[in-house]
């Protein structure tokens, strides 16, 4: 049976055939158009603010912390409200939707640490928890109508509910260092442990299952819109995911020591991660392409990134006290077709110049039928 080949194909076996150069007859083939990002940054209200964590709100609004000790949230249009903390210094560590409609966050002052949540008008309710220096870190809603956090210097992660009553956990490996959690596509809380270099799987009755990372340790999580949990790798600058059994596939982020750190995925399945030390922001798709883009202002420590409820990727800029708002521009099909006739159309003019030249050449043998047969 014969195999069909298309019109690059013929011309670069035409010219293999002939002994003509191929590589100049390659040239005529040209690139996809490229993804375009227009970033718009909002500056805050305080030159002091320090913006961190990020979640999208119940309200339609983003809520982040603030390194000055305010809760705050923004408009897609860019309009800041704040509000201060009650406990002074509370040095928030996360923040996330929970289900009653509040936002939760945890604070790890010394001596003080607590679980809290605010209100979309900004009225405070704090928790306070019963070990002391427990560092309580990254928190997230539960599949079980709880709040869940990771404690990290406890060795424990715990849920809450929306009323304040807690329970708690010890982790399987020692000293293990469980850092970020996030609610599972399998009904499940998923955990990465940054000194055991695991990823653990914790049911909301509390039982454990814990893979080893093959690539190093794995730092914040993401869910997937494939049914896969991605995550980033700071030390050894990848991002990976990982299935609900434990398959692991790691993929190397183009600028070396960028320090991957906060990831979050958008509503057509891509993952978005921060390169805290190269600022910039990177996509990738579920196949493993990496798109990154560079962020306006210089040296802004890119920090935390989310879908906003408008559809566009929104990143707080801790140094520069600002939030970015990242609207992607895909290449129309217009302009792809545009690109796949350019491919075709300088194929057929390279398959034209290689039958004029075989033409020629066979004018000048002397049988006037091609390259005479050795006898």
């Amino acid at each position: 049976m014969r195999t069909a080949i298309g019109p690059l194909r013929r011309v670069v076996v035409a010219a293999s055939v002939l002994g003509l150069p191929i590589a100049p007859l390659m040239a005529t083939s040209c690139s996809a158009p490229a993804v375009v990002a227009d970033i718009t940054e909002y500056p805050l209200p305080a030159a002091d603010s320090l913006p961190e964590a990020m979640a999208a709100g119940p309200d339609g609004r983003l809520w982040f912390t603030e390194g000055a000790n305010r809760v705050a949230s923004v408009s897609t249009s860019g309009a800041v409200t704040g509000y201060d903390v009650p406990t002074s210094a509370s040095r928030m560590r996360d923040i996330a939707a929970g289900p009653d409609g509040n936002l939760w966050f945890t604070e790890a002052a010394n001596n003080d640490m607590k679980v809290a949540k605010v209100t979309t008008s900004g009225v405070f309710t704090e928790y306070p928890l019963p070990m002391v220096n427990s560092l309580p870190s990254s928190i997230s809603a539960g599949p079980d109508g709880n709040i869940w956090f990771t404690e990290t210097q406890a060795n424990r992660v715990a849920k809450m509910t929306t009323s304040g009553v807690l329970t708690e956990y010890l982790m399987p490996s020692f000293d293990s260092w469980p850092v970020d959690i996030v609610a599972g596509p399998d009904g499940n809380l998923w955990v990465t442990e940054v000194n055991a270099k695991k990823v653990a799987k914790v049911t909301t009755s509390g039982a454990f299952t814990e893979y080893m990372v093959p690539g190093g340790a794995a730092g914040l999580l993401a869910v997937g819109r494939d049914g896969n949990l991605w995550f980033t790798m700071g030390a050894a600058n990848k991002v990976g995911r990982v299935s609900t059994s434990g398959l692991f596939t790691e993929y190397p982020v183009p600028t070396p020591g960028s320090v991957p750190n906060d990831i979050a995925v958008d509503r057509d399945g891509n993952a978005w991660f921060i390169e805290a030390d190269a600022n910039k922001v990177a996509r990738i798709t579920t196949s493993g392409m990496i798109t990154e883009f560079p962020l306006p202002a210089a040296q802004s420590y890119p920090t935390g990134v989310v879908e906003g409820p408008d559809g566009n990727v929104w990143v707080t800029e801790r140094l520069v006290n600002k939030i970015a708002k990242i609207v992607v521009r895909e290449p129309s099909s217009n302009q792809a077709a545009i690109t796949v006739a350019a491919v075709v159309l300088g194929a057929a003019i390279a398959l034209t110049a290689v039958l004029v030249l075989d033409r020629k050449r066979r004018r000048n043998t002397p049988s006037g039928r091609g390259v005479a047969r050795r006898g």
